[in-house]
């Protein structure tokens, strides 16, 4: 029995050494298993790391599980789970595999969220219906299919066998144990395919950029280039352009003109950048101007590499610029001949009108019947509009070549409009339309400004008005608004076409053409505002409807006057003239016979004595011989022998202190400025009325005149 018993724990001692044996060696062969795995893994991570494609990164991962679980075809997919539906092909054992478009389904959700999931039957997944007839082996065959996440990417690795038991639950085990394998190849690979595609993209970029960029340079007028640090040509592309000028020696000419290279070399010694540096120089029998520009270019570490810039052939633009230097020179002597035509034909057109004035005015006050005095009267009106027409050409001559300067001074605008609505009220009631002025309170009392301009402008706006107005009447109003004054000249008169509004400013334009011969004019006097206006630094604008008036309005800056300016006296009146001058002994120093006459009747009729001279000799030797006989000199300015400015310079020299008076058909203002500062004490211009003339002999009459 004992003996029993001892056989009995024999036994099972034994049974525990086998047991134990076998366990022990199940984790040797576990442990082989690991180690030769662990070595398969290291091995690949190396040949991994010395694969230089994706390919064979992929062929050194296949090699491993091939160790370990039979498949004919592998393939790697990858998909952007925020931009992307379907999924892509990374690799592919089977190149026919890389153009199938694998979608998404249960399955792959399953693999990326960490299953191997093993499919018998392919053809009846959602992921594998992409495997059509041609790949009907597979479809009969099995799959085994790992995925994962990296990042934003989901990634899948699916192994294809054309055999139905080739992927058991030990090859799901494998992939299982290689997953950090797998993914880690996976990542390589998808990062790889991606640097691979940006690379590409960018190379592409970049070619199309050099291309560009190339053609740019081909077709471009300008020369690129570049220098290095030691004035070395690194680049120099060749333009298309008509100048028969080679690169090659546009530079060996730069580098010759000793002056042009030490300033270039200057600036690029000091990192500055330059621009149209002009450079003449002169190829085969031409000659050319090239236009330089450049700026430092620097490498990585901040250090100056060289320079960059173009090279622009600018010989046409200095050509035309020369062109146009000399078209404006031959232009502006073409304005000031013009000018100087129209000042001497101004002369020469107001001297024999003088006469015709004069004696039109002589013959107004003598004894003529009712028919005499009508046809005296339209040889008056017809005389004046004459005289007007002198002045509107003789204005805008002196505009246009700028010899027209404004003379500001401190005016009362109310004054102005006063002043114009006593001159041309009579001919509103001669044609039986109102004409109406209103000043508004905010209107300043006194501003500066050119009181003549002003009012030519007011003038020509409201006589224009009065023309073209048969019925109603011209309503014209003067306000302020902040520091503008506003004009207003409204009239109820023809209007104006829409079309013709843009043109009614030009010189010497009317509406149309029956216009003019209906209502007669030059057309000059709008062309004239507009311009006085601007100079004036305002503006002009019209509005109209073709019968039912025209509005103009004109905006004029206000100007306060200059501090301790005195206010203006005020106009004289008609009646300050109509006061009996004393008799006086006058010289008129005169070479026309007729103006003469003219001028010699109005002085007798007002009672004066007269003594006449035919040139400035002529009068410096009478007022010698006779100097305190004479009240006052009249001085034509051209006369033969001696002219009226050499007169009068003579005359002030010898002592004689009586006023002199221009009267001339001289009217530019710079005929007056040299009047005054040859010492004469005012300026009467041809033709000269009666009432002109009575004015200035009742300003200067004996006892009033003071030096």
């Amino acid at each position: 029995m004992a003996s029993q018993r001892l056989t009995a724990s024999a036994r099972s001692d034994s049974e525990s050494l086998q047991e134990t044996l076998f366990e022990l060696s199940r984790v040797e062969a576990r442990e082989k298993r690991l180690r030769e795995e662990n070595d398969a893994i290291l091995s690949a991570i190396s040949a991994m790391t010395e694969a230089t494609t994706k390919t064979d990164i992929f062929a050194s991962l296949l090699g491993v599980i091939r160790r370990y679980v039979s498949f004919d075809s592998a393939l790697a997919l990858s998909r952007n789970r925020e931009t992307e539906d379907a999924f892509r092909c990374l690799v592919a054992t089977d190149s026919s595999l890389e153009t199938v478009t694998w979608q998404t389904g249960e399955v792959f959700r399953r693999c990326v969220r960490g299953e191997t999931v093993a499919i018998y039957k392919p053809g009846l997944v959602k992921e594998l219906h992409c495997l059509t007839h041609q790949y009907a082996g597979y479809i009969n065959g099995t799959a085994l299919i790992s995925g994962l996440t990296v990042n934003d990417s989901e990634v899948m690795l699916v192994l294809l066998s054309h055999r139905r038991d080739s992927f058991n639950d030990e090859a799901q085990q494998v992939l299982d144990r290689f997953r950090p394998l797998i993914q880690r190849t996976i990542m390589d690979i998808d990062y790889r395919h991606r640097l691979h595609t940006l690379v590409g993209i960018r190379t592409q970029e970049l070619n199309a950029s050099r291309q560009r960029f190339q053609d740019f340079a081909q077709t471009a007028s300008d020369w690129f280039w570049e220098l290095d640090n030691s004035f070395h040509l690194t680049y120099l592309s060749s333009p298309s352009t008509d100048a028969d000028i080679d690169p090659e020696a546009l530079l060996n000419k730069i580098k010759s003109d000793t002056a042009l290279k030490a300033r270039l070399e200057r600036l690029i010694r000091h990192e500055k950048a330059f621009s149209d540096i002009e450079w003449h120089m002169r190829a085969g029998t031409n000659d050319y101007w090239v236009s330089l520009s450049g700026r430092p270019f620097y490498n990585k570490r901040g250090e100056l590499v060289g320079y960059r810039g173009t090279a622009k052939d600018i010989t046409t633009t200095k050509r035309r610029v020369e062109e146009l230097q000399q078209a404006r020179q031959q232009a502006e002597l073409a304005n000031n001949a013009k000018s100087q035509f129209l000042a001497v034909m101004s002369h020469e057109i107001r001297t024999p009108l003088n006469a015709v004035l004069g004696l039109i005015d002589a013959l107004q006050h003598s004894s003529l019947n009712a028919d005499q005095m009508a046809w005296v009267g339209q040889m008056d009106k017809s005389a004046q509009l004459l005289l007007t027409l002198i002045s509107d050409v003789l204005d805008l001559s002196k505009i246009e070549s700028n010899r027209f300067s404004l003379s500001p001074s401190v005016m009362r605008p109310s004054d102005s409009v006063t002043n114009v609505y006593q001159q041309l009220v009579d001919r509103a009631d001669k044609k039986h339309i109102y004409l109406s002025m209103s000043v508004s309170s905010v209107v300043p009392e006194t501003i500066f400004m050119d009181e003549n301009r002003f009012t030519q402008i007011l003038l020509n706006l409201i006589g224009n008005a009065l023309k073209f107005t048969d019925r109603g009447g011209v309503t014209v109003s003067l306000d302020a608004e902040q520091h503008t004054l506003v004009l207003w000249v409204k009239d109820t008169g023809i209007g104006i076409e829409e079309n013709q509004l843009a043109r009614i400013f030009d010189p010497f334009t009317q509406a149309d053409g029956s216009i003019t011969r209906r209502f007669g004019g030059t057309g000059l006097g709008l062309s004239i505002c507009k311009k006085l206006v601007e100079m004036m630094g305002g503006t002009i604008s019209v509005q109209s409807e073709p019968n039912q008036g025209t509005d103009f309005c004109v905006r004029l800056p206000i100007i306060a006057p200059p501090d301790g300016a005195l206010p203006p006296e005020r106009p004289k009146t008609d009646e300050n003239h109509d006061d009996v001058v004393p008799p006086m002994t006058i010289l008129v120093a005169e070479d026309s016979r007729a103006n003469q006459m003219v001028v010699r009747l109005m002085l007798e009729k007002q009672g004066h004595r007269v003594i006449l001279a035919s040139n400035g000799e002529e009068a410096v030797h009478h007022i010698q011989q006779h100097l305190d006989d004479f009240d006052l000199v009249l001085m034509d300015m051209s006369m033969p022998v001696m002219d009226g400015i050499a007169a009068t310079k003579a005359l002030r020299m010898a002592g004689f202190d009586k006023p002199i008076i221009a009267l001339t058909a001289n009217a530019m203002d710079e005929d007056r400025r040299r009047c005054i500062q040859a010492g004469m004490n005012d300026f009467v211009t041809k033709p000269v009325r009666a009432e002109s003339l009575h004015a200035v002999l009742s300003d200067y009459q004996p006892g009033l005149h003071t030096e």
